[in-house]
């Protein structure tokens, strides 16, 4: 990984850029006096003694007794076990101090949520919290960074159906794909992906990484229905397409209301084709 993308990983985790800046210098040059590292990494030195007083009380750095006084950092390994306690302990106070308001969440709601990160970690987390059954139509990419929650959820029992038109590294008999490469698919269509989970909550938008798009959770029953009954006629076509029986898959989405209205349809269909005299 390169500087920059690591520097944003760690500003990502509460790091300024000069504390980030700081921190990656002395893992590669260390142990460092303040004047070696202001000049290595960048930070000026007018900043340079903050960000090191700002490193030591986080716990990512540590001054030797020298004189002039040396630094040596915290390995990687250690500092991320630190943060994660860290984090943990603000969490438990935040619940601590918010749980005296019980705010109820309208049902119905039509929720965004911002951008491509924030669009995943609301699908692991739905797909973490299903018990029955999920349906899915998503692209490879997207797939590839879900699939260590989809087979999590697989291996406690929770039913899966997958539409795709890119191919799919994803274990399970109820996987349709039509095996377009990404590439190609990209030059008439926009990622996009739709989640359903046990009938009840619905996850769909623009899966774009470049930009910060919205994506829309609900619980509407209407809403997901509709979703629902997307993945319905693309797995319905793909089965009339590759002349493959997709029947036992159709149904289960179904969730059963559409027998009644299949009688209806065959009631009221044998009443038109009657005879008039």
């Amino acid at each position: 990984m390169n500087e920059t993308r690591l520097m944003e990983r760690l500003r990502a985790l509460g790091f300024t850029t000069y504390e980030s800046k700081a921190y990656i210098t002395l893992l590669k040059n260390n142990p460092s006096t303040r004047y070696e590292l202001s000049k290595n990494s960048g930070v000026p030195r007018s900043a340079i003694y903050d960000v090191i007083k700002k490193l030591e009380n986080m716990g990512a750095v540590n001054a030797l007794y020298t004189s002039p006084e040396k630094y040596v950092p915290l390995p990687p390994e250690q500092l991320l076990e630190l943060l994660e306690r860290q984090f943990k302990e603000r969490i438990e106070e935040a619940r601590s101090a918010l749980k005296h308001f019980d705010t109820q969440i309208e049902p119905g709601h039509l929720w965004n949520i911002v951008g491509y990160r924030n669009m995943l970690h609301k699908a692991r987390e739905m797909i973490s919290r299903a018990e029955k059954i999920i349906f899915l139509s998503v692209w490879d990419r997207e797939c590839k960074r879900l699939k260590e929650d989809l087979d999590a959820a697989r291996q406690r029992g929770v039913r899966i159906i997958v539409f795709s038109f890119t191919p799919l590294n994803l274990e399970g008999e109820e996987i349709y794909s039509y095996n377009i490469p990404e590439k190609e698919l990209l030059n008439i269509w926009e990622r996009k992906i739709i989640l359903v989970v046990d009938h009840v909550q619905l996850l769909m938008g623009e899966a774009d990484d470049r930009y910060t798009k919205k994506t829309a959770w609900t619980d509407n029953k209407a809403i997901v229905d509709i979703a629902t009954n997307h993945i319905i006629l693309d797995i319905t076509l793909y089965g009339i397409r590759m002349k493959e029986d997709v029947s036992h898959s159709v149904v289960a989405m179904q969730q059963g209301a559409f027998e009644n209205l299949d009688k209806l349809i065959e009631k009221y269909k044998k009443r038109q084709i009657e005879p008039i005299f």
